[in-house]
């Protein structure tokens, strides 16, 4: 059974957590660890974000919070699965480990 990482960022794409976000997910993924990733607050910003697009094209499993996304003015899309914070806490009781960037 694979190990599971889950990420939470909350910060928007110019904050310095973007890259660690991507550094994080991309050495887990090296690693064969599945990965997940939930943008809440202003980490929503992040889904337009090419680095987002790109580990998503390397298998990590991209969430957003549909509710921060809305009251931002960003439009539901299939860059990310739009979800509430039940998924969030399914995230968390499912990895093995869960990291959260503020």
């Amino acid at each position: 059974m694979a190990k599971k990482l889950g990420i939470m960022l909350s910060t928007p794409p110019e904050h310095k957590n973007r890259k660690m976000v991507a550094f994080l997910a991309n050495e887990a993924v090296q690693q064969g660890i599945e990965t997940y990733i939930y943008l809440i607050d202003d980490g929503v910003y992040n889904i337009d974000h090419p680095e987002m697009n790109a580990l998503e094209n390397c298998g990590v499993k991209l969430f957003a919070c549909a509710y921060g996304a809305q009251q931002r003015g960003i439009s539901l899309n299939n860059k990310a699965v739009f979800a509430g914070l039940v998924v969030l806490s399914d995230i968390i009781k499912g990895c093995d480990r869960f990291v959260t960037l503020n």
